[in-house]
């Protein structure tokens, strides 16, 4: 069995709990979205407009950089033992934190273009994120009370939490087609100024 047939599995199918629970939580983003404030925000955050293409893949390089970097010093602390290295990794998780919402808003305005078992899977993803960035809070919380070796086996299972919530991303993106648009899929006769300015679409069609 590959993982995205894993996947497939491990995320319960149509009329179950998830499934009541991520429309619900949709609609709830929906509502938000679809009021006269809502609206440029919303137009702001999907990306579309003014780059062209979902902003949320990019907006989540900046908190997964970040605490890539902060494990890195957090390994280098242990190793060579000095406070730049201790002071580098927290900088870093403090600013892994504080994109990590620029991503998740990003991401909910996304979220929107989901239907089926792409709707279902992106509520598990947005659960392990939020799982992530809450052990991230801990780690920031024990570090400065002292408790750094805690700080960094939080920090240590976030990041792990973090890379299982980012395949799932990839697999939104790559097999479920989420945020992809027509002209990927389009025929070589036509030309891709003919649908660039066409919605995103999903895969929905496809895997439900």
């Amino acid at each position: 069995m590959d993982l995205s047939a894993l996947v497939d599995t491990l995320v319960p199918g149509p009329d179950g709990r998830l499934d009541r629970a991520s429309l619900a939580s949709q609609a709830l983003v929906a509502r938000a979205a679809d009021t006269p404030a809502g609206r440029p925000v919303a137009l702001a955050l999907h990306g579309n407009g003014w780059l062209g293409h979902p902003a949320h893949p990019i907006a989540v390089t900046l908190p997964v950089g970040a605490w890539a970097t902060s494990a890195w010093y957090d390994v280098r602390s242990l190793v060579s033992p000095g406070a730049g290295h201790e002071q580098a990794a927290d900088a870093a998780l403090r600013f892994g934190i504080a994109t990590s919402l620029v991503a998740a808003a990003t991401g909910l305005a996304q979220y929107l273009d989901t239907r089926g078992q792409a709707r279902r899977e992106t509520t598990v993803h947005s659960a392990l994120n939020t799982a992530s960035l809450a052990l991230y809070v801990g780690s920031w919380a024990a570090r400065r009370s002292g408790r750094r070796s805690t700080g960094r086996r939080l920090s240590a299972l976030a990041l792990s939490v973090t890379g299982a919530s980012g395949y799932l991303g990839g697999d939104l993106s790559y097999r479920h087609g989420v945020g992809v648009r027509p002209q990927a899929l389009r025929s070589r006769a036509t030309p891709a100024h003919a649908t660039s300015s066409a919605v995103l679409q999903t895969a929905d069609a496809v895997h439900r």
